[in-house]
């Protein structure tokens, strides 16, 4: 029982990790976007400053690139290992749901076990009882006859 109980534990503490793990890739895709999104605002604004200079339009590409460059990452990051972690979650809640059934369970059978020892404990207190009782009966009966036939021995040989 307590091995069901400390195997829910250690499912539990996997699946905050496992959880933890998923909130950094989150977070590591909205940097990824956000920095993707301050690039491309720099490029509206260099192309809002209406300069022809071949320099800007140079600065403009390589913005654009970088921008691509952290799209990419994103969508690298939101998709396989976000899928890999959430099917780990998924399968970590599944299993530590069935821990925690499983250990429902033989709570409750260790609860009608222990009711059955406490009236099986009853029952065999009764049972001593009414053995002792009978005992009893039974030495008072000997003894009622012992004396009997002493009585009807003496008057024999009287």
């Amino acid at each position: 029982m307590a091995k069901q109980a400390q195997k829910v534990e250690t499912t539990l503490g996997l699946i905050a990790q496992t959880q933890a793990e998923y909130q950094a890739i989150v977070e590591e895709v909205r940097g990824f976007c956000q920095k993707a999104r301050a690039l491309r605002q720099q490029v509206d604004e260099l192309r809002r400053s209406g300069s022809n200079d071949p320099q800007v339009a140079t600065e403009i590409s390589k913005l654009l690139e970088h921008a691509d460059y952290y799209n990419h990452l994103a969508d690298q990051k939101a998709g396989h290992p976000r899928m890999e972690i959430l099917r780990r979650i998924d399968s970590l809640v599944r299993e530590a749901s069935g821990l925690r059934e499983t250990v429902q369970h033989n709570e409750n059978v260790l609860a009608r076990q222990q009711m059955e020892l406490e009236e099986t404990e009853r029952e065999a207190v009764l049972m001593v009882k009414r053995a002792k009782e009978q005992i009893q009966e039974t030495e008072q009966l000997l003894e009622s006859q012992r004396a009997k036939l002493t009585e009807l021995e003496g008057n024999r040989i009287e």
